[in-house]
């Protein structure tokens, strides 16, 4: 058995918000390096993260109940979820600040559409 990765990288930043592509398997570990990462990121004029998990696999080990831990606290934060896979996006959605895209090409419509 390996050892699990994560990587997280800031691919754009506009104004308010961050894309942020993630790749390789969230799972325990890694999910306390994912949301470390995204705390890292939080600054008073960035509210909005589109998280970008098209390349991320949940291990079979970390349940759907504890995905919420990934996002950090803060009310006015928002969270734009891109391409995961359904009981993840299912997860996150669960969290009002949460909004989630099946595909890059819609979330990058509603990123285009603000100022």
């Amino acid at each position: 058995m390996g050892t699990a990765t994560i990587q997280v990288r800031v691919l754009a930043v506009a104004g308010t918000r961050v894309w942020v592509a993630a790749s390789g398997t969230l799972c325990v570990p890694t999910l306390r390096t994912m949301h470390y990462s995204l705390c890292a990121r939080i600054v008073d004029e960035r509210t909005q993260f589109y998280l970008d998990l098209n390349q991320v696999r949940r291990d079979d080990a970390l349940s759907p109940a504890e995905l919420p831990r990934l996002l950090p606290d803060g009310r006015r934060l928002r969270f734009h979820i891109v391409g995961a896979e359904p009981a993840t996006a299912a997860a996150l959605k669960a969290d009002a600040r949460c909004r989630a895209y099946p595909d890059v090409a819609s979330a990058w419509e509603n990123w285009s559409g603000q100022p």
